[in-house]
């Protein structure tokens, strides 16, 4: 058996979403054909996402260890993903479920649980615990089927932690605007846990 050539070096991006310069269905197609030049593309485009359901998962110290190992799996497993069944940010948001899930159940085989928020990693968001992963990785999801500008003003808003108006500003839309797709993103997205979102 051949053995699978990890991906080129990239860097982990923590800042806001960059607009995607190549269409989503072009780098879902070169990513299936095993296209190296499209990781760093993907890393962009993704990263941010991929980063952010990690920090709130396991906290920023180990954020970008879990952000490399969803890359290098999904890079590893390319042959299994088929673009015609998911887009491409789904299926990474897939891998990152199963990362997170793998990496809490190693944390938790040598420490103790955390029953209080003090005892939650440091900066991990105490409104989420490991049992709400599941959760967490519908919502994100989601917003991968929702589409611009709304899943970058959620992004914005609970991953990256701006106002409205710092939204507005960085994308240049209305105040109002901004308003109205995060009510009702937000709703759709309490539909899906049944009322559960914070």
């Amino acid at each position: 058996m051949r053995a699978v050539p990890d991906p080129p070096a990239v860097t982990v991006t923590t800042g806001a979403p960059a607009a995607p310069l190549v269409a989503e269905e072009e780098l879902a197609a070169a990513w299936a054909d095993g296209d190296e030049t499209v990781v760093q593309l993907a890393y962009e485009r993704w990263g941010p996402l991929v980063h952010g359901l990690a920090r709130r998962a396991v906290g920023p110290a180990d954020a970008e260890d879990v952000t490399q190992q969803v890359f290098l799996a999904a890079w590893r497993g390319r042959s299994t993903y088929r673009p015609a069944d998911a887009p491409l940010g789904a299926w990474l948001v897939g891998i990152t479920r199963r990362q997170v899930a793998d990496f809490l159940r190693r944390r938790h085989r040598t420490a103790e649980v955390p029953t209080t928020a003090e005892d939650l990693p440091e900066g991990t968001d105490p409104r989420w615990s490991p049992d709400d992963a599941d959760d967490l990785m519908a919502v994100y999801a989601e917003l991968e089927k929702i589409g611009e500008p709304q899943r970058q003003i959620v992004l914005l808003a609970y991953v990256h932690d701006r106002t409205q108006r710092e939204i507005a500003e960085e994308l240049d839309l209305p105040l109002g605007t901004v308003k109205t797709h995060t009510t009702r993103t937000m709703a759709r997205l309490r539909s899906i846990l049944g009322g559960g979102a914070r």
